[in-house]
């Protein structure tokens, strides 16, 4: 189930969007988008559309199918799909959408909608998931810059689903972030050093956290070890 401030968040989004209304005829590439595809799209009211509706629609979005004012329109539901991983269509392609969309250029409310949602869904992601999301992490950052809200919404606590994540953290990523590989080499070097003080500030909680489980759960306990080996002899 959804939690309150998610689902005002995602009602947000409909109504800051909503004057955005759907095109009869939304243009796409003859190559790329055919007419079962444009279908799709005007088959049923916003809310009720699916993935197997919208997901050809938001992998082409603005690139070869439709401009900004129907990404707008249809950006809500993409978003509501997309934070159960109902979409078909990964994180990071919506997120590359937005940026393509120009999106700190839109209205201040719209961007104010979609970074209050964003905050929102990562912390329904730390409160329900026990793995590290690369995608969803790095791409919060990159569109909000904003890592002192990313790290005060992650929140260490033993008994709780955000510190299994910190623990993949460190065991999948904490290598490829020290080494700036991948995506983290794009941090700004002050954001860098908040995360970095971060994940050390809160090593603290591995010893304890591999206490709490050595009996209750013995898988746990040995990733929380392998988790600390990595930090240790990184």
């Amino acid at each position: 189930m959804i939690p309150e401030n998610l689902e005002k968040s995602i009602e947000n989004l409909y109504s800051t969007f909503s004057q955005y209304e759907i095109s009869s005829k939304i243009v796409g590439c003859p190559c790329c988008v055919s007419d079962r595809d444009k279908e799709k799209i005007h088959s049923k009211e916003l809310r009720d559309l699916q993935e197997e509706d919208l997901s050809r629609y938001a992998f082409k979005a603005l690139t070869t199918f439709g401009n900004v004012n129907d990404f707008k329109h249809f950006l809500p539901r993409i978003l509501e799909l997309l934070v159960d991983d109902n979409l078909g269509v990964s994180t990071f392609v919506i997120f590359g959408k937005l940026e393509y969309g120009s999106w700190k250029n839109w209205e201040s409310e719209e961007q104010e909608a979609i970074k209050i949602f964003l905050f929102e869904w990562w912390k329904y992601f730390l409160e329900r998931q026990s793995y590290f999301d690369k995608d969803l992490f790095y791409g919060i950052y990159k569109l909000t810059k904003n890592i002192d809200k990313l790290l005060q919404i992650w929140k260490i606590d033993i008994t709780q689903n955000n510190f299994v994540v910190y623990v993949d953290f460190l065991k999948y990523y904490y290598q490829d972030f020290i080494n700036e590989n991948d995506e983290f080499k794009d941090f700004n070097e002050i954001d860098d050093d908040k995360f970095l003080k971060w994940i050390k500030e809160n090593a603290k909680h591995l010893e304890a956290g591999f206490y709490h489980y050595e009996n209750k759960d013995q898988r746990f306990a040995r990733e929380i070890s392998d988790a600390l080996y990595v930090f240790e002899h990184s």
